[in-house]
C-alpha cells in the first residue's frame, strides 16, 4: 500500500511538472498578445506593464478574422465530414472480406500515407487549374479528403475488426441489409474512433497553411493561417497582433477537444490495442 501511495505521488508530481511545461508557452503567447510594440522591445518574455486587450480587436479587424474563421469552418467541416463518411464506408468491406481484392485495396489506401504532398503539389495544381477549381473551396476540400482518407481507413479498419461479426449476423436475421446494418448498427459503435479522427483531421486542416496559400489566392477566401501570415512583412512583424490572432484561431480547436476529449482517448486506445 505504501508503495502504491508513493507511486501515486510520483505520478502526480510528473503530471504537475508536465502541466507547467505545457502552460508556460501558452502564458508567453498570451503575454505577447497583450503587449504594445514598445513593451515587446523591452522584453518579450516579461509580464505586460499594461494589458492591451485592444490587440485582439485590432487583429480581428485588420486580419479579417471573421471572414477567415467562416472560411476555415466551411473547409474543415466539409472535409472532415466527407473523410469520415467515405473512410468508414470503405473500411467496412475491407475489414470483413478476406479476398485478394480487399487486401490489395487496403494496401492501396495505406500507400497514400507514404507519398509526401510535396511530390504531388505541381500535378495537383495543374489538375485543379484544368478543372477551374483554383480559388474555390472545392479544390482544397478534395485535396484534404485525399490526404485524410489513408490514415482514416487504416484506423477504421482496425476498429471494425474488434466488433464481433455476430452483431451483423443478428441484424441480417432481423431483416437488415448491409446498408442499414452499417448506418443503424455499426456506425454508432464507431463513436470513439470517429471522435478521434474528427479531432485529428480538423486539427490538421484548420492549421494547414500550404494548401490554402497555393489554391486560395484572394483575401475573401483566406483561412485562419493566412490571416495570421498577413501580419508579417519583409522588414517588420507585428508580433503582438500575430499572437493575438493565433489565440483567436486556436479557441475553436480547444473547445472541440474539450467536448470530445473522452472519446478521443478511447478511440486512440481502441485503434492501438484492439487493432
Amino acid at each position: 500500500m505504501a508503495l502504491r501511495e508513493r507511486n501515486g505521488w510520483l505520478l502526480s508530481l510528473i503530471l504537475a511538472l508536465w502541466a507547467v511545461i505545457v502552460l508556460v508557452p501558452i502564458l508567453i503567447a498570451l503575454f505577447v498578445a497583450l503587449k504594445t510594440p514598445e513593451q515587446l522591445l523591452g522584453g518579450p518574455l516579461s509580464l505586460p506593464s499594461s494589458f492591451e486587450w485592444s490587440n485582439f480587436s485590432e487583429a480581428w479587424k485588420k486580419g479579417l478574422m471573421g471572414t477567415s474563421l467562416v472560411n476555415s469552418v466551411v473547409i474543415s467541416v466539409s472535409s472532415v465530414i466527407l473523410i469520415i463518411l467515405l473512410s468508414s464506408a470503405a473500411a467496412y468491406p475491407l475489414s470483413r472480406r478476406k479476398k485478394k481484392w480487399a487486401t490489395a485495396t487496403y494496401l492501396y489506401f495505406l500507400s497514400g500515407m507514404m507519398i509526401p504532398f510535396q511530390m504531388t503539389m505541381i500535378p495537383l495544381y495543374k489538375l485543379l487549374s484544368q478543372l477551374n477549381l483554383i480559388g474555390k473551396f472545392a479544390g482544397p476540400v478534395l485535396i484534404y479528403i485525399a490526404l485524410g482518407l489513408p490514415f482514416s481507413v487504416f484506423l477504421y479498419t482496425a476498429f471494425y475488426k474488434s466488433i464481433p461479426q455476430e452483431i451483423e449476423e443478428s441484424a441480417l436475421i432481423d431483416g437488415c441489409g448491409p446498408y442499414r446494418t452499417f448506418g443503424s448498427i455499426l456506425f454508432p459503435l464507431l463513436k470513439p474512433v470517429t471522435s478521434t479522427l474528427l479531432i485529428m483531421n480538423t486539427l490538421t486542416i484548420w492549421n494547414d497553411f500550404f494548401v490554402p496559400l497555393l489554391f486560395l489566392q484572394s483575401k475573401s477566401s483566406r483561412t485562419i493561417p493566412l490571416s495570421i501570415y498577413s501580419f508579417t512583412g519583409e522588414f517588420v512583424n507585428q508580433w503582438n497582433l500575430i499572437f493575438a490572432a493565433v489565440i483567436i484561431g486556436s479557441l475553436p480547436l480547444v473547445l472541440l477537444f474539450l467536448v470530445l476529449q473522452k472519446q478521443f482517448v478511447q478511440g486512440i486506445a481502441s485503434g492501438a490495442v484492439k487493432g
